[in-house]
């Protein structure tokens, strides 16, 4: 399957599933919330969420006094993140060609976003997200991830069946972001666990 038509499969998903995603976010705003913490952000600066679902992170950013911005692929999510969380500065856009000059922002911030593309897609995601970064500036990922033990282990095996052979409109997976941030150049990487499964990556351009 080429990349427009994957894209255009994901775009149809999160349209249909627009109206239901505020039942997810209320799994995943733990961690959405200390993905945030996780970034660091401060007093004014420049921040650019990827694929921002509901907006929940760019509430969270502003409460911060920082300027934020918002690209979603889901026209179906814009309506509904402007609807719930009276969300400004958001638009419809190419994650792998951001509408932004080189060197635009502070933090390049996404979450459970580049798990659901391909290790080549991954490379050019994030590649994207350098060229926006200001030098020195971070890229932060929060995404599903692999845990230790037999039990996670035995869970993550099930989720990966119930996706790959039940719902698979389901794109997410469990990934080690670490390896695709080296790959990609990335400097001073980091890593913490946010809640069951997921983890905030960070790396500096």
């Amino acid at each position: 399957m080429s990349r427009i038509d994957y894209i255009s499969g994901i775009k149809s998903f999160y349209d249909s599933f627009s109206h239901f995603y505020s039942f997810v976010s209320l799994i995943d705003h733990k961690p959405k919330h200390r993905g945030v913490s996780f970034s660091d952000p401060k007093k004014g600066d420049r921040i650019l969420c990827i694929g921002f679902g509901l907006g929940e992170e760019i509430k969270f950013f502003k409460k911060q006094e920082c300027d934020t911005y918002g690209i979603e692929l889901s026209q179906g999510m814009i309506k509904r993140a402007r609807k719930k969380n009276s969300i400004e500065n958001i638009a419809k856009g190419d994650t792998f060609s951001l509408p932004f000059k080189d060197k635009s922002f502070d933090i390049i911030y996404s979450c459970f976003l580049i798990d659901i593309f391909d290790d080549n897609s991954i490379a050019t995601l994030l590649k994207e997200m350098r060229r926006v970064a200001k030098k020195g500036g971070k890229i932060i990922s929060v995404n599903n991830t692999f845990e230790q033990g037999m039990i996670s282990k035995a869970l993550v095996a099930y989720y990966l069946f119930v996706k790959d052979n039940l719902y698979t409109r389901m794109k997410t997976r469990p990934i080690i972001a670490e390896n695709y941030f080296r790959k990609a150049d990335l400097k001073d990487i980091k890593q913490k666990k946010v809640s069951w499964g997921a983890e905030a990556v960070s790396g500096k351009s």
